[in-house]
């Protein structure tokens, strides 16, 4: 890829009460997706991301969990935090908010056994949103960004799914339940060139260290 294109720094969510629990969130925005202690302080370690980092844009999915993280990353800098509904996580349906490790002995031939992750067609029993929607809505998220913005460097902050479906569809489409879900606060970064229509993995589910260069 040449320098033309831009740079999407991909951040997920901090811990949720939620996450503690093992519980499925999808779309569930209620006190069990709120941060817990550990995962707002350890997003406050991401406002060092702007030390060393040129980031032109902020977007963050709709969700509590999300929009809180994006709010303490941004807390010290003067870049609008901007929301877009296509970060939404994906919605599982009748399983948001329910045990995963109860629902793995009710219904494991839905589950992936390498990731641990719900299969496509897990919406037979759950109702919730296809993957097929979801990706789709991601992508177009991602084009009318780098169109709108071309080579600028994007931070967005979003879910577990969202961002190995993105890292999936830069693979030309390889299936999203072949990777395991990224860590909370962990950072991917990709690239996209959508007039070359050429897309780029930098890296994938890093740890944020203070003071690296992204």
């Amino acid at each position: 890829m040449d320098g033309k294109n831009d740079n999407f720094f991909l951040i997920r969510h901090g811990e949720t009460y939620a996450n503690r629990l093992n519980y499925i969130q999808g779309t569930l925005n209620d006190e069990l997706t709120s941060l817990t202690k550990r995962g707002m302080l350890e997003a406050a370690n991401y406002q060092k991301i702007f030390d060393n980092n040129q980031i032109d844009y902020v977007y963050t999915s709709p969700l509590k969990r999300a929009v809180k993280t994006s709010e303490i990353i941004c807390a010290t800098t003067n870049i609008k935090l901007r929301v877009d509904e296509r970060l939404a996580e994906i919605s599982y349906g009748k399983w948001n908010g329910a045990d995963i490790s109860k629902l793995k002995q009710q219904y494991s031939m839905y589950f992936d056994v390498e990731t641990n992750d719900v299969r496509p067609h897990s919406i037979l029993i759950n109702q919730g949103e296809t993957f097929e929607h979801a990706r789709t809505r991601i992508w177009s998220f991602l084009l009318d960004v780098s169109h709108r913005y071309p080579q600028k460097s994007i931070l967005i902050i979003t879910h577990g799914w969202i961002i190995k479906n993105i890292i999936s569809l830069c693979l030309e489409n390889i299936d999203g339940t072949a990777f395991k879900n990224p860590n909370n606060l962990s950072i991917s970064k990709i690239q996209l060139n959508p007039a070359l229509k050429q897309q780029r993995i930098c890296y994938y589910n890093r740890p944020f260290i203070g003071t690296m260069v992204l």
